[in-house]
């Protein structure tokens, strides 16, 4: 048995860092903490497969081929998933140029409810540090982030400032309720709940914003809600657009942006837009930079295209003719129409509503291999370690294969 030590958690976005982790005849165990999340992703470590084509067990050369010659004959291929590491994402954008895919992350619709705002309008957004060491009134919008990101509050909220004297803060729930997990988070940290229909989250911000100048009309709680925003220090209203409900949920992101923006005007006052599952924030980061536009990109036809509503995986899956669905982090993969081609790179143990033309089973960054993964709030990319060996390959080695594998381009 050996036991491991400030492990890197890559899974949920929070970026926790100090994790202790018991390996035991390649099973791992999280010993210091009950985050569910952590304790599922780290504890699904089953033994490693062979490649398969066509159902049947095959070489990772077969593989390999077959796969490149699924992606180079699509006429509408589709590269998803992209739940993978830095290095992963990279390598997936270097095969998606060479095919003329669509790109896209599983999780892109929750990112894509703060993005569109952003694209929009700008933002006036802070870091989970800032939120540590200069928050002292913390408004939490909908439901309850916990739910994504179960460590937020014990790792952000509760510990005192580490570069200034400790000050008092305090956490109000407005339109959604603390979990029972959260109020034992908090402990001695006062909080606040002022109910509110999640639906109605847009017009509430709203009549927020309206009382900070004028409270008259103005419900007893907003009215107190505003005064509390004017005399805070340094306000911080965070949200977890991937738990709106409606699908307008943009809207409802860009009232809270106004807010923020409205607050500004009287004390200080940040936004924290919360996501991050599955590096889906380092493969958006990696897409900006590689190509100038983030997800939800076409690469056919020479040169870059986004279109955020068509190259939505969700929606152009009906018009490919081939998927490759990328899945390193979780045993998990969405049914594809039947008839569509689907190459499958996932973790061993993976289920599949349909056998995939090509399943090649691949690592999960920060536990068969070191990787890069990006923290929640975009600003840190942090290095996970490699804790066991099942002698799977990561993402970037078999997309680098197959890549290699396509036929070459005829030099002029």
């Amino acid at each position: 048995m050996a036991t491991h030590c400030d492990v890197v958690c890559p899974f949920c976005g929070l970026g926790c860092d100090d994790l202790t982790v018991e390996e035991d005849a390649g099973r791992l165990a999280v010993r210091s903490t009950d985050c569910p999340v952590a304790r599922e992703r780290f504890g699904h470590t089953p033994p490693a497969e062979p490649p398969r084509v066509g159902g049947r067990p095959a070489s990772f050369d077969d593989a390999v081929r077959a796969a490149a010659e699924i992606l180079w004959t699509s006429r509408a291929p589709l590269v998803a998933g992209l739940g993978t590491d830095v290095a992963g994402v990279r390598a997936a954008l270097a095969l998606a140029e060479r095919v003329g895919a669509v790109v896209d992350h599983e999780r892109s619709e929750g990112l894509y409810r703060n993005l569109a705002v952003f694209q929009r309008s700008g933002w006036i957004a802070t870091t989970f540090a800032e939120l540590r060491n200069r928050c002292d009134l913390l408004l939490v919008v909908g439901p309850d982030p916990a739910a994504l990101h179960p460590r937020f509050y014990e790792r952000w909220v509760v510990p005192p400032p580490a570069l200034q004297a400790p000050a008092l803060r305090e956490v109000v729930f407005l339109c959604g309720e603390p979990l029972e997990t959260t109020r034992a988070a908090l402990g001695e940290v006062p909080f606040t709940v002022i109910p509110g229909d999640a639906t109605q989250i847009g017009a509430v911000a709203a009549a927020l914003s309206t009382a900070l100048t004028d409270p008259t009309g103005a419900a007893p709680g907003i009215a107190g809600l505003a005064e509390r925003l004017r005399a805070a220090h340094y306000a911080v209203v965070a949200w977890a657009a991937a738990g709106f409900p409606g699908a307008h949920a943009d809207l409802a992101v860009e009232r809270l942006v106004r807010l923020v923006q409205d607050v500004n005007r009287q004390t200080r006052c940040a936004g924290l837009p919360l996501a991050g599952y599955d590096n889906v924030v380092g493969a958006n980061q990696v897409c900006t930079w590689q190509l100038g536009v983030p997800l939800r990109t076409s690469l056919a036809g020479g040169a870059p295209r986004h279109d955020p509503h068509r190259f939505a995986w969700e929606r152009f899956q009906h018009a490919a003719d081939a998927v490759l669905w990328i899945s390193a982090f979780r045993p998990e993969m969405p049914a594809f129409a039947t008839g569509k081609a689907v190459v499958a790179l996932a973790q061993p143990g993976t289920a599949f509503a349909a056998e995939p033309a090509v399943v090649i089973p691949v690592g999960t960054p920060g536990i068969d291999h070191a990787a890069h993964v990006f923290r929640g709030d975009s600003i840190v990319a942090l290095r996970t370690g490699h804790l066991i060996d099942r002698g799977l390959p990561d993402v970037a080695a078999v997309l680098s294969a197959i890549t290699a594998a396509l036929p070459q381009e005829a030099s002029c």
